[in-house]
């Protein structure tokens, strides 16, 4: 029989048969929670375990820094299309140039 937190209401005649159906659901009750929290505690046990082998903020940035491509923002723009079709060999050497600037800019550092 579960717990009545309602029992007794008033003045009643308290039977000892109805007195153990209380007892004995609020010991069930407090078992039941007792292996809850255990529970909850080797969660919080585990999880601890497992954020305290996570790289930190500044080991992730580096990890970033030294794996990413660098930044070509320093590449400017080509001038608009070339003057003739097909275009001279210097506009040509030009487009050549800029992107291998881009390239060696992408590229990982060493």
């Amino acid at each position: 029989m579960p717990f009545d937190p309602n029992w007794p209401i008033g003045p009643v005649l308290i039977t000892d048969t109805k007195m153990r159906e209380q007892l004995t659901s609020l010991k069930a009750l407090n078992d039941a929670l007792t292996t809850r929290v255990a529970d909850l505690e080797a969660q919080n046990a585990s999880l601890a375990q497992q954020l305290a082998v996570r790289p930190t903020l500044q080991q992730v940035l580096d990890l970033i820094a030294a794996n990413a491509a660098r930044n070509v923002d320093a590449v400017a723009a080509l001038p608009p299309p070339w003057s003739e079709n097909p275009p001279d060999r210097a506009e040509f050497n030009e487009t050549r140039d800029k992107v291998n600037e881009a390239l060696s800019g992408l590229k990982h550092p060493a």
